[in-house]
């Protein structure tokens, strides 16, 4: 979250030769100049260390004594490897041991079980025995480089002052699949002096140290929880295949919103989930922000007309210059509420756009509206405030029950078995800035939790109205097992 982050001073030195890191972490702004901040000090004096991804999404760790790159690096590790994934959790562990008389074993990174032999620049070139500068007794921070806040999730998060340790004492890989999975509680570590363990699973107090060893973490701004794990990842925007003249300041809220603070009337700009479905029945729900705006959610197949041009032609959102079953998008706004359909035509509600005539109330600013959708039968619903929308040009009015029937849809289609996401847009038309917060499950609606606290019917999400019988929350554990 922005303005959020960690802190802490150690009392002493710990070992500055030889340690361990160990973090899962899940990217949600890339390609930003000093974004994603794991480890560093104050940084605006030398010397300095940090560990953090840099503006072209390489990681980087670095050790140094002074402003020169080229005299005054103790250590300069740059991956050659760009960390551009925004839909799943990366894990790094780095073993860093000054002891060793081999460069290639005084810096070792491993990604998700994997090492990393490719090194930028000079990799793991150091004197034997460097006292680093990195576990010095001095400010350090998680999240927040030389005032750069980071956009990003983490968990699992070890620290081990005096030894390097390989990932197998933190993951393993799953028997059945194969997956790369994380070592909940971990045994036989000997943390050291300034040693930690964040399992940030106590929401009131995320800085908690779990090692033992009670070296707790001050926690800065709004930092908070989220229940999307390396285990259950819940769906986010996709900040890599959205249409925006700024889009890495747009999507915001941990992935979850967007926010265009551009406030020139513009053209219709989007994005999509990074989560996709072939089946199954889904649910998720949005606040609409800013009345004077159109805000625009439902649907959009993967690899559609309708997508491309969203990525290649100005103005375009993931529901228009497609084909009719390309995506379906409930528009929200002051005046008009409709389906945009791929085919660039219009569904409407209202029967008489002049007098406001229409069978649904219009979204006020702050309200949550619902959208569900089966992949399965080809439908889709939504509503507005807890209530479901009537049917289109007709006063038939929709249920949860009639959702969980399969009756009363506001738009059908034929399943084709392809890939489908959640699609957003955003129309800047009267100059204000736009914006939508959405809960695919978290619980929250950028940084305001849910006043209620309704689960799909597998006890998955925290949602602000009960999804109808039968309709999950978008996540990979659903998923897995019914998309």
């Amino acid at each position: 979250m922005a303005n959020s982050y960690l802190t802490r001073t150690p009392s002493s030195d710990g070992n500055r030769k030889t340690m361990t890191y160990s973090y899962w972490i899940k990217r949600i702004t890339t390609g930003v100049s000093n974004n994603g901040c794991v480890i560093c000090d104050e940084q605006q004096s030398y010397p300095t260390h940090r560990i953090s991804f840099e503006s072209d999404d390489t990681m980087m760790i670095r050790s140094a004594v002074g402003t020169s790159e080229s005299n005054s690096s103790q250590l300069h590790c740059r991956t050659t490897r760009k960390f551009r994934d925004t839909s799943s959790w990366y894990h790094f562990v780095i073993a860093i041991d000054t002891t060793q008389s081999s460069n290639i074993n005084k810096v070792k990174l491993w990604v998700n079980g994997e090492q990393n032999l490719s090194w930028a620049d000079d990799g793991p070139d150091s004197d034997q025995n460097l006292d680093t500068q990195f576990n010095r007794g001095e400010a350090i921070y998680i999240g927040n480089l030389n005032g750069a806040y980071s956009d990003m999730q983490l968990a699992h998060y070890h620290f081990v002052d005096g030894t390097a340790l390989a990932p197998t004492v933190f993951g393993s890989y799953n028997g059945t699949t194969g997956e790369w999975e994380p070592i909940l509680s971990p045994s036989n570590i000997t943390y050291g002096t300034n040693g930690f363990w964040l399992k940030f699973e106590n929401a009131s107090s995320l800085g908690t140290d779990s090692s033992g060893r009670s070296n707790n973490w001050n926690v800065n701004g709004n930092l908070k929880q989220s229940i999307s794990t390396p285990n259950n990842v819940f769906n986010t925007l996709n900040r890599n295949e959205s249409y925006n003249t700024n889009v890495a300041t747009a999507i915001k809220y941990g992935g979850t919103g967007w926010e265009d603070a551009h406030t020139g009337a513009d053209g219709p700009k989007g994005t999509v989930g990074n989560l996709a479905m072939t089946s199954g029945k889904w649910y998720y729900e949005m606040q609409y922000i800013h009345p004077s705006m159109y805000s625009t959610f439902g649907i959009s197949k993967a690899n559609s007309l309708a997508v491309s041009k969203m990525l290649n032609t100005q103005y375009r959102d993931p529901f228009h210059q497609g084909n009719e079953g390309d995506g379906f998008g409930f528009q929200v706004g002051n005046t008009a509420t409709l389906i945009g359909r791929g085919d660039n035509t219009e569904q409407q509600w209202l029967t008489n756009a002049s007098d406001g005539n229409s069978n649904i109330t219009k979204a006020t600013n702050g309200q949550v509206c619902m959208c569900a959708f089966d992949l399965d039968a080809g439908k889709i619903w939504w509503g507005i405030n807890g209530t479901w929308n009537t049917v289109p040009n007709s006063t038939t009015a929709t249920s949860s029950s009639d959702i969980a029937s399969g009756n009363n849809a506001h738009k059908t289609w034929t399943p084709d078995g392809k890939f489908w996401r959640t699609g957003h847009a955003e129309y800047n038309r009267f100059g204000n800035a736009a914006a939508q917060k959405n809960n695919f499950g978290e619980g929250r609606f950028g940084t305001t939790a849910v006043s209620s606290g309704n689960a799909d019917s597998q006890g998955i999400g925290v949602f602000e109205f009960a999804p109808p019988s039968g309709f999950l929350a978008i996540c990979t554990k659903n998923i897995k097992t019914y998309g």
